[in-house]
């Protein structure tokens, strides 16, 4: 392995003779450990200023090179080291871990720093937003919610609290105050004209008022006019129709006998049809009565006819294959009593056969 270069942000240099000793027994790790902390916690740098700040930031850099260093040196003891790995990353994960919390115990200060510059920055954006929001106001509002609005801004002091944004702070907050009074006067010509509508509203309601009062009186006496001459006109009716309606009772009596008549006479009539109609249908039901009749004596003729036509032809195909069987077995006999089988004994042969007893042997028929 050869020995690396010291550069300008590594804090140590580790001797090749020394690299085998400190990663495979761990003899001189803290010390070194202690040294690295040592340079790296000797500086003291100002967090308030550009180059304090940088200055932190270039510490906690070397340390992280430094640890990238004694990491490499250890990573190529292993590769040669085959037999003791274990040993070696587990001095490797030391350095590693102590360097990691060394760098961020060295970068704390700046660290915080920044989170607090972050939240000081955020806090005054926050309170600008205010200024902002005012802004977005609208005449819409009422002109006292507004007026409130206006006093909470003008409340907001413009002092060294803001910081950096001092002067940014107060073009806002004038602006604001600027939209607010704007927006103020609008609302209050909107609401000035709005009661002005009212008052007119209400004055022409109540004239209107006025108007339905008397349109009512008015027309109040109109209809007592018409009530009574609807009442004289109504007496009159009443007496006509009473006339009517003893004129259409005698019409109503001369319709009703008339009707009765009629309906008599339909009656009669209707009597009729129904009796001719029963007679018709008494006739058409002995009339298809005959009909199904006729057919089913038909039907059971030729039923019989039938059957017996499949009698004769079953007795026929029956007396066929007797014939036809008694010829076979005949045939087989003669062969049987030509091989010297007596006559009995090729008939009991030829039953047994027939009749399924002897195994593997058939009659074709």
């Amino acid at each position: 392995m050869t020995e690396q270069a010291k550069t300008d942000t590594q804090l140590v240099v580790l001797e090749q003779a020394n690299a085998v000793t400190l990663f495979t027994e761990g003899t001189g790790i803290d010390a070194l450990l202690a040294d690295v902390r040592q340079k790296a916690s000797s500086l003291v740098p100002d967090v308030t200023t550009a180059k304090g700040r940088k200055e932190i930031a270039s510490v906690a850099y070397a340390v992280a090179k430094t640890k990238t260093y004694l990491d490499g040196i250890g990573k190529e003891l292993t590769d040669q080291y085959k037999e003791i790995p274990k040993r070696i990353d587990a001095h490797r994960k030391t350095i590693r871990d102590t360097l990691d919390a060394l760098k961020d115990e060295v970068r704390a200060p700046l660290t915080q720093y920044e989170a607090a510059e972050e939240a000081r920055v955020a806090a005054l954006q926050e309170r600008m937003a205010v200024f902002a929001n005012a802004k977005e106001a609208s005449s819409e509002l009422p002109s006292a919610e507004l007026d409130h609005y206006l006093q909470q801004i003008e409340a907001i002091a413009i002092d060294d609290s803001w910081q950096d944004v001092t002067a940014q702070a107060g073009v806002a907050k004038d602006a604001a105050l600027l939209h607010l009074r704007a927006v103020i006067e609008k609302a209050k010509a909107r609401e000035a004209q709005a009661a002005e509508l009212e008052r007119l509203r209400q004055e022409a309601a109540a004239r209107e008022q006025a108007d339905r009062e008397r349109r009512i009186a008015e027309e109040a006496a109109a209809a007592e006019a018409r009530r009574q001459e609807q009442a004289r006109f109504d007496a009159e009716r009443q007496a006509l129709l009473a006339k009517e309606r003893e004129q259409q009772a005698i019409r109503d009596a001369e319709a009703a006998e008339l009707a009765r008549q009629q309906a008599e006479a339909r009656r009669i009539a209707e009597a009729e049809q129904a009796e001719q109609r029963r007679q018709q249908a008494e006739a058409n039901a002995q009339r298809q009565a005959e009909e199904a009749a006729a057919r089913a004596a038909e039907q059971e003729r030729q039923r019989i006819e039938q059957e017996q036509r499949q009698k004769a032809e079953e007795d026929a195909r029956r007396a066929a294959d007797r014939e036809h069987r008694a010829s076979i077995n005949n045939a087989v006999l003669m062969d049987l009593m030509g091989l010297g089988i007596a006559e009995e004994q090729a008939k009991a042969l030829i039953c047994a056969i027939a009749k399924g007893h002897v195994s593997h042997l058939t009659i074709s028929y």
